[in-house]
């Protein structure tokens, strides 16, 4: 009977050990202590990083620094007060290959300086966002950066919302709750759930083909024809979405700001004369199989959403992608820029934005 007994005191002994660890953990890291919620964001701050970039596209220096401030914000303001701009999305904002100085943000903010006026922009990109982790930039991370009242916020958003399910328990967090709820309470301030959050997520954006790599686009084989016949299963996805939509415009709205939403290129697909054509290699959208043209279909039934929902809410909307002029050299992968093509979205941009910010009319000289 002695040896049953010191198995017992032996597993017994270890489960208080893990326990007790596990709490430290959670004293630790999590949010328990801290009324503040930068943790369960999985930012980046008060951090200066290097990358090598030699295995992604070809540049002079291929080591790059990407820096963000104390706040998590990337960008050259000194001050939280003094941005005018700012630009929230995905991984697609955030840019963590592109050298500071060279984001489609910096070129944006050159093109205003250049004409005449200092405008502030400032990067809040997170990345592997959605629409549902902005919402949740307005409870847990933009109250804590002290000053910020931006006059327009531009969300850079549609590529990541292929990796949002349509019953994701983390939509959740965006509607009041009545009461308390020890479910929520713990979503809402363990790091181990955040840490496995984290590393769902990562493993989601491999599987639908969002993490960073060389794409050789002349290697590829392209098809004009879809996977699907239809997209009726999306009406669901649709309205998950345009509400989420809703909810980004009144959150800018109640920090004082004028929403902007821009919809995303993409080196999935190209447009050519012939019609849609479409990166042949597979992937998943809502249990279901699709290519590049599927892909190009559903994407643009997103960016239709959200060009409704602006122009219903008096929000601006710019069709980035729909320009006609992306190239294969543009892109690294089939969602992520090069720094000639973060140039041509900080130039388009700038384009449509200018008669906002400084009151010319598109088509005028601005001074560059």
């Amino acid at each position: 009977m002695r040896e049953p007994k010191r198995v017992f005191a032996i597993l017994f002994v270890n489960a208080v050990i893990f326990l007790v660890g596990l709490v430290l953990l959670e004293l630790i890291f999590g949010g328990w202590l801290d009324a503040r919620k930068l943790n369960r964001l999985n930012l980046v701050r008060d951090s200066v990083r290097r990358h090598d970039v030699s295995g992604l596209y070809e540049a002079s220096d291929p080591i790059v620094n990407y820096s963000r401030d104390k706040y998590g914000l990337r960008g050259s303001s000194s001050s939280p007060g003094s941005i005018d701009i700012l630009t929230v999305g995905g991984s697609t904002t955030d840019q963590r290959f592109i050298r500071d100085g060279e984001t489609w943000q910096d070129v944006l903010q050159n093109r205003f300086e250049q004409a005449g006026r200092n405008i502030v922009v400032a990067n809040a990109g997170v990345d592997g966002q959605s629409t549902v982790g902005h919402i949740m930039n307005f409870k847990w991370w933009f109250p804590e950066i002290p000053g910020l009242a931006p006059e327009y916020i531009l969300f850079y958003a549609g590529l990541n919302e292929f990796h949002v399910e349509l019953n994701d328990r983390y939509d959740r967090l965006f509607i009041v709750d009545q009461g308390f709820s020890l479910n929520r309470t713990i979503r809402e301030n363990s790091a181990l759930v955040t840490w496995i959050r984290i590393l769902r997520g990562a493993r989601k954006a491999r599987r639908t083909k969002m993490t960073h790599r060389a794409v050789a686009f002349g290697d590829l084989e392209w098809s004009r024809e879809p996977f699907q016949s239809d997209y009726d299963f999306m009406d669901p996805v649709l309205q998950a979405y345009a509400d989420r939509l809703i909810t980004l415009i009144e959150l800018s709205e109640a920090l004082g700001a004028k929403p902007v939403f821009v919809s995303q290129p993409s080196r999935r697909y190209r447009v050519t004369p012939h019609g849609v054509e479409g990166c042949d290699e597979g992937a998943v959208f809502a249990g279901r199989a699709v290519n590049g043209v599927d892909f190009y279909h559903i994407k643009n039934r997103l960016d239709r959403i959200t060009e409704a929902t602006s122009r219903q809410s008096g929000a601006l909307f710019v069709d980035l992608a729909m320009h006609g002029d992306w190239t294969d050299a543009d892109f690294y992968d089939c969602s992520h820029m090069t720094p000639r093509g973060a140039m041509k979205v900080g130039d388009h941009l700038y384009e449509a934005l200018r008669h906002l910010v400084i009151g010319d009319e598109p088509g005028e000289s601005s001074g560059h």
